[in-house]
């Protein structure tokens, strides 16, 4: 009886980890085909796509008085997932706060929730608002100044693509739009699996 207790956990272990892969390998494909890829050219960005095998993030970019990134990031190898909280300094002199980088704790059930929603939602089409402007509807009374902007990296060994959107709650309320809509979705639930309280080191 314990035997096939056992037998039975370990076929579901197998099933769960082979649906991950699945799961991750069609995503790799598919930002491997994406258009509109980018260079991966932050030093720690570029240290985590060589350790890892897809890395996800999403950061804040404020370029108006202080000069900064925040990245939530995700990374994801043989099936383990790791977060990280990267602060980095824009400032000329590096006057400003430091840039900094710390692990954090990582629900692997959650992470793996969210591979699964990138998929689902074919999270490799968000094409950001740098081709149609802020509205697409042409709403002229959609207007913010300074604001930050936010963008996505979906990172594979060999590519990557970052789409962003400058403002994006603002316009979203203002004038929305289904791909900004989706990309909304997938920030919150990253900073939300990446949080500052879960930092460890």
């Amino acid at each position: 009886m314990i035997k096939h207790r056992i037998q039975l956990l370990i076929i579901i272990a197998c099933m769960i980890t082979t649906g991950c892969s699945a799961q991750k390998n069609m995503f790799t494909e598919n930002v491997n085909a994406a258009t509109g890829k980018q260079p991966v050219e932050d030093s720690v960005l570029q240290k985590l796509q060589n350790e890892n095998e897809l890395v996800i993030a999403f950061a804040i970019e404020k370029f108006a008085w202080v000069r900064s990134i925040d990245y939530h990031i995700l990374v994801q190898n043989n099936n383990e997932w790791k977060g990280y909280i990267y602060h980095q300094n824009l400032m000329p002199n590096n006057t400003g706060s430091p840039t900094t980088i710390g692990e954090t704790k990582v629900d692997k059930t959650a992470a793996d929730a969210l591979l699964n929603f990138l998929t689902k939602n074919k999270a490799w089409t968000i094409k950001g608002d740098a081709e149609n402007g802020f509205c697409a509807d042409g709403n002229k009374d959609c207007n913010i100044n300074d604001a930050a902007g936010s963008r996505l990296w979906f990172i594979t060994k060999t590519s990557a693509i970052n789409p962003s959107y400058y403002a994006p709650d603002f316009y979203e309320k203002c004038c929305p739009e289904k791909q900004r809509g989706l990309f909304l979705a997938i920030t919150q639930k990253i900073a939300e699996l990446v949080s500052d309280n879960g930092i460890t080191e």
